[in-house]
């Protein structure tokens, strides 16, 4: 199985009284999560997705640019929550996206792939290979940056 590993895109600073959870994409946000999805090498039958605005709005650029993948939102790809064990609860698809948030989501990676200390950036999409959904099951495939997608697309 293929499962791709997003972290959202650019959001907009905190302003006082909204609560974090209610942050929004930028614009360059929202353009670097579109240049991205168009590099990706495999495209996913399913996207699960943290609550939080910004993952989903990142999910919502990511299923649209690739022709309307379903999204999922699940409570386990909060920062708070996400982990290889809570996430072996989902229903994996051959190529599954996950997108969540810094530093849980790289946390992540770094479990999937037995070790090592794993950066993304806002708006990256790691690929990895796995027989199963476990720890040190993965294979680290490749990381698509928004800074890689910007100078493919000549941005």
């Amino acid at each position: 199985m293929y499962i791709l590993v997003a972290r959202h895109g650019k959001a907009e600073e905190k302003k006082p009284g909204q609560p974090d959870e209610e942050r929004r994409l930028t614009e360059e946000g929202r353009s670097d999560v579109a240049n991205v999805a168009k590099l990706l090498p495999w495209t996913p039958q399913l996207i699960y997705t943290s609550p939080l605005r910004r993952a989903h709005e990142t999910a919502e650029v990511i299923s649209q640019v690739l022709g309307g993948v379903e999204v999922k939102v699940v409570d386990i790809l909060r920062p708070e929550l996400t982990s290889v064990e809570n996430l072996k609860k989902l229903e994996f698809k051959e190529i599954t996206l996950l997108v969540g948030h810094a530093p849980s989501i790289e946390k992540l990676i770094s479990g999937l792939v037995g070790g090592g200390a794993i950066k993304l950036k806002a708006g990256a999409i790691a690929g990895l290979e796995a027989e199963i959904f476990d720890v040190g099951k993965a294979v680290l495939r490749f990381i698509i940056s928004p800074d890689v997608a910007k100078k493919c697309f000549g941005v």
